[in-house]
């Protein structure tokens, strides 16, 4: 009976875990990379593709700053302060500790827009780059 409820417990941990972990993301990660740059600090470059997504949970960047990339498709951003929308080959910057993402306001993409994002950081070595706010 004791290991039962052990194994019950432990499965329980590995659940809970894994459903944080699927919170603690961003739609669409295709991959991610960081990048040794030397004095302390790293780059992190991501790539997301996505459709139909009406924006990001909410977060912030403990960083230098965020440029985003759009590669191809359609995508928004709040960044200036009010929401603009960016076509393929254009890009904003994010400024360090802006919280966004989850915003009630968030304008709705026509359906079947697709999105492919490059997400360039530089963040202090060994730190988180993006922090969830639940």
């Amino acid at each position: 009976m004791r290991y039962l409820i052990l194994s019950l417990s432990f499965i329980s941990i590995i659940s809970i875990a894994d459903d944080h972990a699927k919170e603690t993301t961003f739609p669409g990660l295709v991959s991610t990379e960081s990048f040794n740059l030397g004095n302390g600090m790293e780059m992190h470059v991501e790539r997301r593709n996505s459709c139909n997504q009406d924006g990001t949970p909410k977060h912030f960047h403990p960083a230098a700053g965020t440029l985003v990339y759009v590669l191809d498709g359609k995508s928004q951003s709040k960044s200036s302060g009010e929401w603009k929308e960016y076509n393929k080959n254009e890009y904003w910057f994010e400024r360090s500790d802006w919280v966004h993402g989850g915003e009630a306001d968030t304008p709705s993409l026509p359906e079947g827009t697709c999105q492919q994002l490059l997400v360039i950081r530089v963040a202090e070595e060994g730190k988180e780059h993006t922090i969830f706010i639940d």
